[in-house]
């Protein structure tokens, strides 16, 4: 076999293992005997037993330089270290001793001991134990060494650890004592009872009590009877908790589709009992404190003023006083304080709300907490921050009448507030008294009205801008119905998001506009009808939208028993029934899914008709009946609803009906490329830009997006230079028109970034697809579909340049955002488990390639049945993960499969189908079987010749396989002939500087290094190994191929030195970048395992060649082919250890030898397959 050949199949290249050792005949040894009885001394469990019998023998060696004369001068073989690769050094840790039952475990100690630099150890390690750093001036180091134990507990999903670190935390916080300090503790606390035992339950309660006796005193109220604060505090739970029982049973009562009068009657009895609930806590927070010292208010801001709060919704309030003095805000903030640890103590808040600096620190996510009835969240940046506390920094909303008003103005510095904080105008312009002086709460609705006509700029009263100016742009983009694109078919529905912001923020922005003063949605409705700003029919259905909306939402929230918004459209119909799953994800049913579409249709032309209203047309509003039934909305929502085949159907009606509809066109074009049907796709695209381009003329955005969708599609059909010109073009239109930082922009960076990475250009292809991850989180945040393709796509040009740690952390992003949008049974979760699938093979890690990419084909399976390109995608790479285990039946069953569904949806003639008898062409050559590899291969390129021509990067891809075939067959003129037609090729797509061409200047290499021409050998792997280093630096697999190569030249030149230490080089960048049990330092042990072997330092040779049987038993089993070349290498080490010390004129050398061999069967039980 070659020594490391590089084989270059569609996925990226690999090396293959080198020479199996061979043996030679030795010269008759005539030296004083030592006796057999050594050998006994072998028949242990583990092999590596053998370097203690070793050191006794290498000192008699050494004396006799009998080394010298005695070791065989041809072993090929691979090589093994006694330390794992990845194993931590030792660095002297402290070994600790727990007693407490609260401590943490010596491992998670210890490993929080390990992220330390700068503290001393024995301190921390005196903190982290139970109740020894309770003391203030310990509390700043307890906290970060607790900290850093709990970004731990998180990273090695140790619930346990974490609950008692959020514990500890909680305890730090109570000594720190201030009010805010106090109620960050309670939401320690409150998130460490989720998960308690009762005995822990009632410790935790105990220290809650605590809190609240602290935080009575820090807020100077009364003594706190601690049995009746206990009393109120499972109360108030069990008082929340029956309410929504008796509201679930209402859900239940209620048709499944009730009317609008239904949906207010039932918010409308929440909103009251809401309002009732409230009160009685303030009751409670106001025993602690006493009554108050003058007149006030408290008003809701939030969806209670609309009647539209569910059991499970924020409180949004703040309070009006009658006078602006510092004693009466200085009562209303400790009351706040006191009225917010009730809320807290319900258990609902979930802790990033409470702003707790060491838990910003890590990034702490809150996934245990069920977001309910809490305060809205503090502090959270350009939002309002509707509580009494405000957002703690520009404003306050404990105000008098007059200045809460003024926040919808001016501040007294002259500065807009809306300028300053723009949401927080809006958020105070609806309201709703809860208690105190109603007369106050009048005075508001009178000044916010006079402040509203105050003249703005323009020609506009500060109204006129409000309601048409103010944030629409960001309004309209967040809450655009997105239809027709394909990112977002089969996407997680978000309740509040999707269906219900826009509805009530276009009325709001519409009663604003219109001076309705009525707070809840159906009044306004009602009352812009008889304005005449909507007509009858438009009423009818933005209520049935509203109350269908409205009803939908109450069933999630009770579904999940919190605030969560998911329903998931593709559970039921397409059969992922699991109930475990189902708990966590609302399916969608399909009397669900019609409610979904209806919505849609009422949806689509209100939001067109807002986008006309806002912009100065308002006839657009008043004469629509927001109803859309055509076909091409009919497609859109089937689209969204992942529905293709129904779409396709639409779209087809529509195109039938208007033939030049060139949004249909482009959206059929990319169903057609998805599907992998690219000459459709193709010709849809370019009548589309035909028919835009008359229209529209050259700089337009339809323009660029036709451009776009055309050159995606060339670069799928394999032609680069096309591909580049269309999307450069793109580009330059939207720049041109809108900047560098728009999001379409950002879509072409991402894709001008996979041609260049198509292209080998990875450095450039990084730089795009950076580029436009960039402008994405900008304008989207992380959460994102178009964020998750560019994480995937910098996460597979980072594979490509052998980084594999940073492309698992992509595509692990990508993963997380995928399943926070999309679930967890969608393709595009399908698309990321088979990416990291890939990965984790790369690694090494079979296992957990084998079982991500299992879980994309379940997937795909389930929503496309058998005949689909992506489960075709995942039976192939499903065969490369068991060829690379060996289990070449299996690999050979998959590839196969793949093969089947490729002929039966595109025919012969296709990219998918050459590449599966590629591979297939690939496994028989591993089988040995090189006449049938031959015709495989040989299918493959005459399909990429017919598709492709002949220069292009895939024949030269089969070429280069197919000159490793003739290489293994001994046809080494052939192999060189196909492998230069190769280079050839590549150097004429790339130039020299590509990784394919690095490949074949090896390959050459391997061949010439077989022919005996070492020198031009050495040449030709020199040139590869200066290439790949230029393209990739020296942490990369290409270049550990190089090395290890090179080193086997030098090896057959008889330059040991220089072979040992190419190899080292080979080995040291292996374990940085693969994990402990990889094919590849299995290859580099062996190597260097000869090497050793060869310069008479056996017991570094045995240690080399046990640390490969170590990996290949694991990857492969104990009857695989490399592994029995393990064991044959042991065998010969241990046979040349032998002949140097059996040796005497009274035996024969071979009766010695046999002697031995029959004492190492006591450890090897398969040594005679070694053999």
């Amino acid at each position: 076999k070659a020594v490391k050949l590089m084989i270059s199949e569609t996925s990226p290249i690999k090396s293959v293992r080198s020479f199996e050792w061979q043996e030679k005949k030795d010269k008759t040894l005539t030296y004083g005997k030592i006796d057999l009885k050594i050998c006994q001394e072998l028949g242990l469990p583990d092999l590596c037993r053998v370097r203690l019998v070793w050191k006794e023998w290498k000192q008699i060696v050494e004396a006799t330089d009998l080394w010298k004369k005695t070791c065989l001068k041809d072993f090929k073989s691979k090589i093994t270290n006694k330390k794992q690769p990845g194993s931590l050094k030792d660095k002297n840790i402290i070994s600790i001793s727990f007693s407490s039952l609260g401590s943490l475990s010596p491992e998670m100690c210890e490993q929080t001991l390990l992220s330390f630099d700068d503290l001393a150890r024995d301190e921390i390690r005196k903190l982290l134990e139970k109740d020894t750093f309770l003391t203030t001036d310990k509390l700043e180091k307890a906290e970060k060494a607790y900290t850093q134990a709990l970004k731990l507990a998180v990273k090695n999903e140790d619930l346990l650890s974490e609950s008692l670190c959020i514990e500890r935390l909680g305890d730090i916080y109570l000594i720190k004592g201030t009010p805010q300090t106090l109620l960050q503790a309670a939401g320690l606390y409150n998130y460490a009872l989720h998960n308690a035992s009762l005995d822990e339950q009632a410790i935790i309660k105990e220290k809650l009590s605590k809190v609240e006796i602290l935080l009575s005193k820090a807020c100077r109220g009364e003594p706190v009877d601690i049995s009746k604060i206990k009393k109120q505090f499972e109360n108030n739970r069990e008082g929340l908790k029956k309410f929504r029982v008796e509201i679930e049973k209402k859900i239940q009562l209620i048709r499944p589709n009730p009317s609008p009068e239904e949906v207010r009657e039932l918010y409308s009895e929440i909103a009251q009992w809401i309002k009732t609930f409230f009160k009685h806590l303030v009751d409670q927070a106001q025993e602690i404190l006493g009554p108050s010292p003058c007149e006030y208010a408290m008003i809701d801001f939030g969806s209670l003023a609309r009647e539209e709060m569910t059991p499970y919704s924020d409180l949004e309030f703040g309070v009006l006083i009658q006078e602006d003095t510092f004693g009466n805000k200085d009562y209303f903030r400790r009351l706040t304080a006191l009225l917010h640890l009730k809320v807290i103590n319900l258990g609902e808040t979930i802790l990033p709300a409470l702003n707790i600096p060491c838990l910003k620190a890590i990034d702490f996510f809150d996934g245990i907490t069920p977001r309910g009835f809490a305060f809205d969240g503090a502090g959270v940046e350009g939002k309002g921050c509707k509580t009494p506390f405000g957002n703690g920094k520009t404003f306050e909303l404990i105000q008098t009448p007059e200045k809460m008003a003024q926040y919808i103005t001016r501040e007294e510095g002259g500065q807009w507030w809306h300028d300053k904080e723009p949401h927080l105008p809006m958020e105070l312009l609806t309201f709703t008294h809860l208690l105190g002086n109603g007369e106050l709460t009048k005075a508001y609705t009178e000044k916010i009205q006079e402040n509203l006509d105050t003249p703005y700029q323009e020609g506009f009263t500060l109204r006129q801008y409000l309601a048409k100016q103010h944030l629409v742009q960001e309004d309209m983009e967040t809450f655009d119905p997105r239809m027709g694109y394909l990112e977002t078919q089969g996407m997680l529905f978000q309740v509040k998001n999707d269906f219900y912001r826009f509805p009530h923020l276009a009325i709001d922005r519409l009663a604003l506009l219109k001076g309705v003063v009525a707070a809840d949605t159906f009044n306004r409705i009602n009352q812009l009808n008889k304005l005449k700003v909507i007509t009858e029919n438009a009423t009818k259905k933005l209520q049935e939208w509203m109350s269908t909306t409205l009803f939908i939402r109450l069933k999630t929230y009770s579904h999940y028993q919190a605030q969560r918004e998911m329903m998931n459209p593709l559970i039921k119909p397409f059969g992922f029934e699991d109930p475990e799953f189902m708990k966590k994800q609302l399916a969608l049913d399909l009397e669900a899914v019609e409610k979904v579409k209806k919505i849609y249709q009422i949806f689509i032309p209100f939001y067109h008709a807002m986008q006309g209203f806002l912009a100065g047309n308002e006839e657009n509003l008043r004469l629509s009946d927001l109803e859309d039934n055509s076909p091409q909305t009919e497609g859109d929502i089937a689209l969204r609803l992942f529905q293709l085949d129904e779409a396709k159907d639409w779209y087809r009606l529509t195109k039938k009906a208007i033939p030049n509809n060139s949004q249909v066109l482009n959206i059929l074009a990319t169903i057609y490329l998805n599907q992998g049907k690219l000459d459709k796709a193709a010709k849809y695209a370019q009548k589309a830009l035909a028919i835009d381009n008359d229209f529209y003329g050259q700089i337009h955005p339809t323009i660029a997006r036709d451009c776009n969708n055309l050159g995606m599609i060339y670069k799928e059909q394999g032609n680069l230079e096309l591909a580049d010109e269309y999307i450069q073009k793109a580009l330059q239109i939207f720049i041109k028109l809108f900047g560098k930082n728009h999001p379409a922009v950002a879509v072409y960076y991402n894709n001008l970034g996979h041609i260049y990475q198509d292209k080998g250009n990875l450095q450039k292809a990084a730089n795009n697809v950076k580029e436009a991850l960039r402008i994405g989180i900008e304008r989207y945040g992380e959460i994102h579909p178009t964020v998750a393709s560019y994480y995937t796509g910098l996460g597979q040009i980072c594979q490509m340049q052998g980084d594999l740690g940073k492309a698992f952390e992509h595509l692990q992003k990508a993963l997380f955002i995928g399943s926070k949008l999309f679930g967890k049974n969608h393709p595009n979760l399908a698309r990321n488990y088979n990416n990291l699938g890939m990965i984790y093979k790369e690694q090494g890690n079979l296992a957990e390639a084998a079982k991500h990419v299992k879980k994309a084909l379940a997937i795909v399976l389930n929503l496309f049945g058998e005949n689909y390109p992506t489960v075709a995608d995942s039976y192939a790479n499903l065969g490369t993960i068991y060829q690379a285990q060996g289990k070449l039946h299996e690999a050979t069953e998959y590839i196969k499969k793949a093969l089947a569904i490729g002929l039966k949806l595109y025919g012969e003639i296709h990219s998918s189908v050459a590449n599966s008898y590629n591979h297939l062409g690939m496994i028989c050559k591993e089988q040995g079987d090189l006449q049938e590899a031959v015709e495989h291969i040989e299918k493959a390129i005459g399909i990429s010749l017919k598709l492709f021509g002949e220069n292009h990067s895939t024949v030269a891809s089969y070429y280069n396989n197919l000159g490793q075939i003739y290489h293994d067959q001994g046809d080494l003129r052939k192999a060189t002939e196909y492998i230069r037609k190769a280079l050839a090729i590549d150097i004429k797509l790339f130039g020299e500087n590509h990784s394919t061409v690095a490949s074949c200047y090896n390959n050459l290499g391997m061949i010439y290094q077989e022919q005996k021409c070492l020198k031009k050998s050495a040449k030709h792997v020199k040139k590869s190994l200066v290439l790949t280093l230029k393209l990739f630096g020296e942490n990369h697999p290409d270049v550990s191929a190089g090395y290890n190569n090179l080193g086997t030249i030098y090896k057959t030149q008889g330059d040991l030195k220089k072979a040992a230490k190419y190899v080292k080089k080979a080995l040291t960048i292996d374990l940085k970048i693969f994990c402990a049990n990889h094919s590849a330092l299995a290859c580099d042990y062996s190597n260097l395992g000869t090497i050793y072997y060869e310069q008479g330092k056996l017991e570094r040779a045995a240690e080399c060649i046990n640390q490969a049987l170590l990996i290949d038993l694991k990857l492969y089993g104990e009857n695989h082919p490399e592994t029995v070349k393990d064991y044959g290498n042991l065998r010969h080490i241990l046979r040349g250890a032998l002949i140097v010390y059996t040796f005497s004129s009274n035996i024969s050398r071979m009766a010695a030898l046999d002697k031995a061999l029959d004492d190492i069967r006591l450890f090897l039980p398969h040594f005679e397959v070694a053999i």
